[in-house]
C-alpha cells in the first residue's frame, strides 16, 4: 500500500501533462480504471507505459512536502498565504504558496478534473 499512496501523487501531478504524451481514450480509461478502484496506480501506468522513475523520480513534479525537506534540522515549514489541497484527498496534496508564487499543478486536480481546495494559512 505504500506503494501505491508514493505513486499517486506522482500520477497527479502526471496528469497535468500526460495527455500531450498519451493517447486520450486510453488516458481516459486508465483514470477511469483508477478512480473505479478496478486497477492500482502501478498496473495504470504500465498500461499506458510510462515508466515508474518518470512519476517518482527527480525529474518529476514535486508536490506537498515531506518529512526532511528542511533546510534547517528541526524546522517545520509554515505557509505563508494559500496551502493547496486535493479536492478528495486522494494523494495527500497539502502544498503552501509562498506570496506571488506558483499555484501548485496550476491549481487544479487533473484527476478529478476540479479546482484545488485553497486552505488560509
Amino acid at each position: 500500500m505504500d506503494d501505491e499512496r508514493r505513486l499517486r501523487a506522482g500520477f497527479c501531478a502526471a496528469l497535468e501533462w500526460l495527455p500531450e504524451e498519451q493517447e486520450g481514450a486510453a488516458l481516459r480509461a486508465a483514470v477511469r480504471s483508477v478512480l473505479d478502484g478496478t486497477a492500482t496506480v502501478r498496473q495504470a501506468i504500465d498500461a499506458l507505459g510510462v515508466p515508474e522513475h518518470v512519476l517518482t523520480g527527480p525529474e518529476s513534479a514535486v508536490r506537498g512536502w515531506e518529512p526532511g525537506d528542511s533546510l534547517l534540522p528541526g524546522a517545520v515549514p509554515r505557509a505563508v498565504g494559500e496551502v493547496y489541497r486535493c479536492p478528495e484527498g486522494w494523494c495527500g496534496l497539502n502544498e503552501p504558496r509562498r506570496p506571488s508564487g506558483t499555484i501548485p499543478a496550476g491549481g487544479r486536480c487533473w484527476l478529478h478534473d476540479r479546482p484545488l481546495r485553497v486552505v488560509e494559512a
